[in-house]
């Protein structure tokens, strides 16, 4: 099955057309884009991501043993 490759943009108004409701935002999807939990791929100008592994991130949640990024200026832990 070809994988549904989509915008940000474009990913966001196709969740909000399943679920009308839904909390997700472009905000959201680029920090999970940050993350790593949603690979992307540059075409040219466009950032494009796979729709069903943001699906599959939103159905199932995030294993989140990455640390928060630190505020400016914080003390930050050092990984042992």
């Amino acid at each position: 099955m070809t994988p549904r490759m989509r915008t940000r943009d474009n990913a966001i108004a196709l969740l909000r057309e399943l679920d009308p409701g839904t909390g997700m935002s472009r905000n959201a999807i680029d920090q999970l884009i940050r993350k790593g939990k949603v690979p992307t791929v540059k075409i040219g100008n466009k950032v494009l991501l796979n729709f069903d592994t943001l699906l599959d991130v939103v159905a199932n949640g995030i294993n989140d043993d990455i640390e928060p990024e630190p505020s400016p200026g914080g003390i930050r832990r050092i990984p042992v």
